[in-house]
Order: structure tokens, then C-alpha cells, then sequence
């Protein structure tokens, strides 16, 4: 059974969620409110006039019913209906004034909410995107929120103005009939503790209904981004499965939590029928004995408010669901901010300054979160403007090496040092800033060539972009074969161009950055020949006058390099010069062999799958019929 997708262990997750309560996300919400605190109240009082302008009309229909119908008294209807008219508007006009008060301000709290976690997720080390699927993370930063979204603006809103017209509408029904009052009141204690059990047995089902949605969202962004290997090898069916089985994951967490506040809810609902038809009945009694001042007007105003008593609970009932969904949610987006960064500035951290470029590892162990050793004891100098290549199996520790230098990972053990100083000592940005990166898979950007360029160095002016360029070989191909030049979008990983265009392009981000030190990970391995030589011309031009450090499975490409050291096993085990490590007849010796002595590789193959003319690939039980 497949686990793509899966990130950290339901265990972990428990652990840390078991940290984060009810307490918190509600303190949370209030700290939230308190820098727009003149919004809140401006809110809170439109929305305090509102219910008690909404609570006058059940009182004015007791006077026409009383006092103009039962006496005669036609005087007073002009002024009652007039007074009707007044609630009605002014009540209209304080709810519009609060509704559109606090949905901006619900607003502004989510925005504050989303932005304030995609800058922790900035911070975060590498080790944090490694251990949780891209999906999830944005299934939090979009659905999560959404639902935080949905109670701030929909929920909070109901939770305080119900909450005042539930006071407001005992305190008149117990003035009017307090008799009525005590009948109508009883069923309150039952929701509130019916509310309390309700709470405790949904939330793990929402819980698991956001956790299932975060599958969804991790499929689906991995199977859109991996499209091509899926079409590539005919598995649309196999996805379909894959996705049908994470849909219905969610649909089975979801129907759960329906079924439960389904039942839930109307059994509130049938409950307060019998607290009504008492109410009929004794209400009916009083006013037939005319006894405790009861009449027909009174009668109908309490039933007013009745109905208005019973409104508010159905919809706190409503709001508490909406608002255990949104604390669920709340709980997994807290996982996120509550994971702290790896990688930090020390206490005391310094700019590091203009460097020369001088690389130090002295006695570095290092591992990653799986516990396995994938460096031990490296020590290495790269003087500035040296070209150190990194070669062996894959395996072997070179990227590693790499990740180290612009500090994506502290060592174990050991230091590594950039023109004498521990990287741990300065400042993460200051080192970031003089490192560029020019990876075989090249990621770009949704946008225009120019802004990728630009990418380097925010403050480029288009010139500069243009030279920057110029110097990777990319103009002639910007100008000549792009529809929109400079400006022509390139699509989501710059889908729109070849493997060796976006190479170039990465090389001109490079060189707008104008870094001390590079970092080249095998960026000819995936172009043709043709590609190669254009890109290999334009490396040569970035990396003059920088210490480079260059991953290289083509030995071709890094003959020339003033330092390579061949890794096995995590460990240096040889290091020199082209020259003297093919004199040293060791494993970089029998490396380059092996890639370049083809008659050597052909003859230990078995004789079937030599190569020959108009010969294809053989494989068991499928015999080549053509050409």
C-alpha cells in the first residue's frame, strides 16, 4: 500500500498537538484582536445597539395589542408604529455597520494569521520541507486557515451578538412573566451540558477530517507536479486509485462528523419543544385567570422573545461546531509555528562581511534526521578563487559537503569556517548572501525571464540583467527564440524551456548575484553535447575569480580543477589534481577508466546486450523485431 504523502509520524504529531489546548488558540484570538482594538469596539457597540433595538419590537406589539386594540386607545398607534419603523431601521442600519465592521476585521486577522506562518515557514530549516509533504503544508496554509477564516468571521461574530441577545432576551422575559420565564429557562443547563460532551467527542473527528484533506492536497500537488512521469509510464489508473483512496479517507472522517452534529442538533432542537408547549399551556391558564397581570399582549410578547430565546441557543449549537472545526484546524496550524528553526543566529552572531572566499572543514562529522553517518572526519581548505571538485559514488557525501557550506545543516561534530570565522558565529544571511547555487535540477520561477534573472539580485537594473545575460550565453536565446524576449513568461518551473536554457538562466541569476562563493551541482549532466559546450563556456566565466565547489559525475568537466577530492563512505580518501590522482592509480583512477575506456565497459557486458548497428533493447522473454 502506497504512503506517499505521508509526513511525520502520527505519533509526533499526537505528541505535539497534545501540547496545544483550547486555552491557548482562544488566547491566541484575543491577543490577535488587541491592535485593532477601535474596530472591536466600534463592532461590539453597533452590535450591542442591533440586539437592543432588536429586542423592543415584541414589547411595542404587547402595547397595540393591549392598549390600542384591547382599550380603544387609537391615540398611541401612530406613535407605536412609528417606534416599530425606528427598531426595525436602526436595527438594519447597527447590523450592517457591525457585520461589515467585523468580517474586515475577521479579514485582517486571517491575513496577519497566514502571513505571520509563511514567514515561519521561511525561517525553518531544510530538514522541516524534507519530513512534510509540500500538500500538507499548503492544505494548512490555505483549508487550515480557511476554517480559522470561516469562525473569525462567521462564528465570532454569532458567538458575541446571540450571547447579548440571549441575556438581553431572560432579563425581559423574566421582567414580563417570570413564572413563564422559569418554564422556558429550563432546558439551558441540558445544552450547556450537552455542548461540553458534544465538543469532546467531535473535535478528534474534525481533527482527522483536516489531517485527511492535507492527504488530498499532498497527493494532488505531487501527481500534477510528477504528470509527466505518470502519462510517461501509463499510471493515470493507478493515480486515480491512489486519489480515490485519499478522497475517500476524507469522506468517511467527514461523514462521521455530520452524522454526529445531524443527531446532535435536532435533538437539541425537539428537546426545547416540550419547554414550548408548557409554556402554551401555562401561558394560556394565566391570561384565561387573568392572574400575575397576564394578558393576550403580554402572552404574545413572551412568545416573541421565546422565539427569539430559542434562536440565539439553535445558532450557539451551529457556531460551536463551526468553531471546534476552526480549533481543530487552529491545533495543525500551530504545529507548524511551534517547530522551531535548526538552522539560527547565535546570541551575539556578526555580519560576516565582504569575504575572500577562503573554505575551511576541519574534522567534520555529519547526519541527517535518519540517525546514518554521511560524513566523518572530512577536513578540506579551498583557497579564494580555487576550484574544488567533489567526486565519487553516489552516496558518498559530496552533496552533503555542499548542503554544509551555505549552512542548510550544522556538522555533528567538527567546524567549517569561511575566511577563518565559524559559520555558527555569523549571521545566517550575511553568509547566504555571498553563496550562489547552481543545481541540476534548476528551479525557476512562474514569471518572466528578466524577473528570474532578477532573482539574484533584487535591485538589478534591466541593463544589468541583460549583461548578466549576456556573460551565461542566454541573450542570443531570449532575443531570438522567446516570443516576448526578456518578458516572456516561462511558465511554473520554467516548463516552457529547454533543459539547457533554463541551465543558462541559472548561471545569469548566479552571476547577477556576483557571489564569493559557488556551489555547482553536475549543471551540465542532463543537456546535450551542444547544450554542454555553451553551458561549460558559460560556467568557465562564473566561476573565474570565485572559490567554487563543483559535484561532478563527468570527469571531463573537472580536469582542470585546482583541487579534487574523491569521497567513499562519507570519507576523503584521496585528494590532488587530475594528474596526480591518475598517477596515484586509486579509485579516481579506476572512476575515470571506467567512464572513459568503452571498449573496457562494452566487453563486460554480457554478449546479447552489447551494443551493435540497428541493434534495440533486449529484455527477457522479448525478442527485437526491428530496427
Amino acid at each position: 500500500m502506497s504512503t506517499r504523502g505521508r509526513g511525520p509520524s502520527k505519533e509526533d504529531e499526537l505528541a505535539l498537538r497534545k501540547r496545544i489546548g483550547d486555552r491557548r488558540m482562544i488566547g491566541w484570538f484575543y491577543r490577535s484582536l488587541l491592535p485593532y482594538w477601535p474596530r472591536v469596539l466600534l463592532g461590539m457597540g453597533s452590535m450591542l445597539l442591533s440586539v437592543g433595538l432588536g429586542l423592543l419590537p415584541p414589547l411595542l406589539m404587547k402595547h397595540v395589542i393591549d392598549d390600542v386594540l384591547g382599550d380603544g386607545r387609537m391615540e398611541l398607534l401612530g406613535t407605536l408604529v412609528a417606534a416599530l419603523i425606528s427598531c426595525f431601521l436602526g436595527d438594519a442600519v447597527f447590523s450592517a455597520i457591525r457585520t461589515a465592521t467585523m468580517h474586515i476585521l475577521a479579514q485582517r486577522m486571517v491575513y496577519d494569521l497566514r502571513r505571520d506562518v509563511h514567514r515561519h515557514l521561511q525561517s525553518l530549516s531544510l530538514g522541516y520541507f524534507e519530513s512534510h509533504s509540500t500538500g500538507d503544508i499548503m492544505s494548512r496554509l490555505s483549508n487550515d486557515v480557511g476554517a480559522v477564516e470561516n469562525m473569525v468571521a462567521h462564528g465570532t461574530d454569532t458567538l458575541v451578538s446571540d450571547t447579548c441577545r440571549l441575556i438581553g432576551l431572560i432579563i425581559f422575559i423574566t421582567v414580563m412573566l417570570w413564572q413563564l420565564a422559569l418554564i422556558s429557562l429550563i432546558p439551558l443547563p441540558f445544552f450547556a451540558i450537552a455542548i461540553v460532551l458534544f465538543a469532546r467527542k467531535v473535535r478528534p473527528y474534525y481533527q482527522k477530517v483536516r489531517e485527511e484533506l492535507g492527504e488530498i492536497n499532498a497527493h494532488l500537488q505531487e501527481n500534477i507536479s510528477g504528470i509527466r512521469v505518470v502519462q510517461a509510464f501509463a499510471r493515470e489508473k493507478h493515480e486515480e486509485e491512489l486519489f480515490d483512496r485519499a478522497s475517500f479517507g476524507y469522506f468517511k472522517a467527514y461523514a462521521k462528523g455530520v452524522w454526529m452534529w445531524s443527531t446532535f442538533f435536532p435533538a437539541m432542537a425537539f428537546l426545547t419543544s416540550f419547554s414550548f408547549v408548557a409554556i402554551i399551556w401555562y401561558g394560556a391558564n394565566l391570561v384565561h385567570g387573568h392572574q400575575h397581570g397576564a394578558t393576550i399582549g403580554t402572552l404574545v410578547a413572551f412568545f416573541g422573545w421565546l422565539q427569539g430565546l430559542y434562536g440565539p441557543v439553535r445558532s450557539l449549537l451551529q457556531v460551536h461546531n463551526t468553531i471546534n472545526q476552526a480549533l481543530a484546524a487552529l491545533a495543525r496550524i500551530f504545529e507548524i509555528t511551534d517547530t522551531k528553526p535548526e538552522i539560527t543566529d547565535a546570541p551575539g552572531a556578526q555580519e560576516l562581511g565582504r569575504i575572500e572566499g577562503r573554505v575551511e572543514f576541519e574534522n567534520v562529522s555529519f547526519r541527517y534526521h535518519t540517525g546514518e553517518i554521511v560524513l566523518s572526519g572530512v577536513s578540506l581548505t579551498a583557497s579564494p578563487g580555487q576550484t574544488v571538485a567533489l567526486v565519487g559514488r553516489s552516496g558518498a557525501g559530496k552533496t552533503s559537503i555542499a548542503n554544509l557550506i551555505p549552512r542548510f545543516y550544522d556538522p555533528l561534530e567538527g567546524v567549517v569556517r569561511v575566511d577563518g570565522r565559524d559559520l555558527c558565529k555569523v549571521t545566517v544571511a550575511s553568509l547566504r548572501n555571498q553563496i550562489a547555487l547552481v543545481l541540476q535540477d534548476t528551479f525557476l520561477f512562474d514569471d518572466t525571464v528578466r524577473e528570474n534573472i532578477r532573482y539574484g539580485r533584487l535591485t538589478a537594473t534591466d541593463e544589468e540583467v541583460q549583461q548578466a545575460a549576456i556573460a551565461a550565453h542566454a541573450h542570443e536565446f531570449i532575443t531570438e527564440d522567446l516570443p516576448n524576449g526578456y518578458d516572456t513568461h516561462i511558465g511554473e518551473r520554467g516548463v516552457k524551456l529547454s533543459g539547457g536554457q533554463k541551465q543558462r538562466l541559472a548561471i545569469a541569476r548566479a552571476l547577477l548575484a556576483d557571489p564569493r562563493i559557488l556551489v555547482l551541482d553536475e549543471a551540465t549532466s542532463s543537456v546535450d553535447t551542444e547544450a554542454e559546450r555553451i553551458i561549460q563556456a558559460a560556467i568557465n566565466r562564473l566561476v573565474r575569480g570565485r572559490t567554487t565547489f563543483v559535484i561532478a559525475h563527468r570527469l571531463s568537466t573537472i580536469v582542470n580543477a585546482d583541487q579534487i577530492l574523491v569521497l567513499e563512505d562519507g570519507s576523503i580518501v584521496e585528494r590532488g589534481t587530475h594528474t596526480e590522482l591518475m598517477a596515484l592509480n586509486g579509485l579516481y583512477k579506476e572512476m575515470y577508466d571506467r567512464q572513459f575506456d568503452i571498449p573496457e565497459i562494452e566487453a563486460s557486458l554480457p554478449q546479447d546486450a552489447a551494443p551493435g548497428p540497428a541493434r534495440g533493447p533486449s529484455f527477457p522473454g522479448e525478442e527485437y523485431t526491428g530496427g
